[in-house]
């Protein structure tokens, strides 16, 4: 996929548009487990509530978009930074026992912020991926 077609701006057409593209680039790894580095190894499922999530909020910016398409290689190269309850208000964490807040550093891009969320089964579901804001 080239980059030449994500389009950089901030207008709802422009999100839309955003969110497409991630859907279609990460609908084939719903069902596939992925070998995370955080967790020494252990396989980081995608669900469809996965794509669904990344979707919604990676579409916002540009450069989250870019770190959506590079999910595999966060996932690969990312390094474990806390562990928090997840927030109960908000529906789609009440699945999860724990919340795992990931970084990993991709090339021409920076880092990138991972969640991850772990069930009462001890699966562990990725949840969102965004580029982290500049401090």
């Amino acid at each position: 996929m080239s980059l030449d077609y994500i389009p950089t701006g901030s207008c709802r057409e422009d999100v839309y548009i955003r969110r497409d593209i991630i859907v279609k680039y990460l609908s084939p790894l719903i069902g596939k487990s992925i070998p995370c580095n955080a967790f020494n190894g252990k396989d980081v499922e995608i669900l469809f509530h996965s794509v669904d999530e990344t979707a919604t909020r990676a579409s916002q910016r540009y450069e989250s978009t870019l770190a959506a398409l590079r999910l595999e290689e966060a996932l690969r190269h990312s390094s474990f930074v806390k562990t928090d309850l997840p927030n109960h208000k908000q529906k789609k964490k009440m699945y999860f026992s724990k919340m795992h807040e990931l970084v990993a550093t991709l090339e021409n891009l920076g880092d990138v912020k991972i969640i991850v969320g772990e069930r009462n089964n001890k699966r562990i579901i990725h949840y969102c991926i965004t580029k982290k804001k500049k401090e």
